[in-house]
């Protein structure tokens, strides 16, 4: 007979902020960046970096997926290499029972106009669904794919499904053509084949992506970069823990997030990365934590 090891949760833990609470504080920040920092690209990297939650693609764009992505986390800036020319801003390892749905994500500063006074598709915009356009045509061959799946370290488990990229245009103002009908038309003509575009301005974040961190992938290895001050150590979260690097050193750095919380996912570090080593871990409940 094979035993399993059932986890403990400790209830009296110092508690992560309320889902709520985030909300509130991490909006208010977004809508002041929005204001003062608008022609800067490198801000809204930085700030979506602090707060995958505000990323979309996680489940997928189009439908949910009952499935968190691999490793659970957004990449930024994945230096992926030949045969691309330019590399995504983000990218979230989606999947579902069927499918590997990696979502690319592109953004521009909130600040570009998408059409010129005459009605014209404006230079940068063309430039930015022309860069979508070619990643498309790059993950259609094979060879590519192939590639993608050894930069990423992706198991054999993801391989084997069916594999359709998407990918999210985040560009703009929606000021610029809600009022306009014949560009609200030109601007829905260009969302097709996989590929969705959303203003800066529907961007919230997003109650279901609480656990999600944002890293970076260097030699096949997933470095942390930020953990989301809404986190909490579970079962069904442990292995890919044990997979991540810097996970500890970045819990120094957790934004909203007092330091008897930090201390505590600290010392209980240890016992999750054992826990998650285990072969038989026992019946999982994806809403413990602590």
């Amino acid at each position: 007979m094979v035993f399993s090891k059932k986890y403990e949760i400790i209830k009296d833990a110092p508690k992560e902020i309320s889902w709520e609470e985030y909300e509130k504080v991490s909006l208010q920040e977004y809508y002041e960046l929005l204001k003062s920092s608008s022609d800067s690209e490198e801000a809204f990297q930085l700030f979506f970096e602090e707060n995958p939650a505000f990323v979309p693609g996680a489940l997928e764009l189009f439908g949910q997926s009952g499935h968190y992505p691999y490793m659970h986390t957004l990449i930024s800036q994945p230096q992926i290499g030949a045969p691309f020319r330019r590399f995504p801003d983000f990218l979230w390892l989606a999947n579902d029972s069927l499918t590997f749905t990696p979502v690319f994500i592109e953004i521009e500063k909130p600040a570009k106009v998408m059409y010129t006074k005459g009605g014209d598709m404006s230079a940068a915009f063309s430039q930015a669904i022309g860069q979508i356009y070619e990643w498309q045509t790059i993950l259609n061959k094979p060879v590519n794919q192939l590639l993608f799946f050894d930069f990423f370290n992706i198991p054999q488990s993801l391989r084997e499904k069916d594999f359709k990229p998407q990918f999210l245009l985040v560009y703009g103002r929606r000021g610029e053509y809600e009022t306009n009908e014949l560009l609200r038309g030109k601007r829905a003509a260009v969302r097709k084949d996989n590929i969705d575009i959303i203003s800066f301005d529907r961007l919230r974040p997003i109650r279901d992506y609480y656990e999600f961190t944002s890293s970076q992938v260097r030699n096949k290895e997933y470095w942390i970069k930020n953990i989301p001050p809404t986190f909490r150590y579970r079962a069904d979260c442990a292995k890919e823990l044990v997979l991540a690097k810097g996970f500890r050193e970045a819990i120094v750095n957790m934004r909203y997030t007092s330091e008897a919380r930090k201390e505590f996912l600290d010392q209980r570090y240890k016992y999750w990365i054992e826990y998650g080593e285990l072969p038989n871990k026992g019946i999982l409940s994806s809403g413990e934590g602590e």
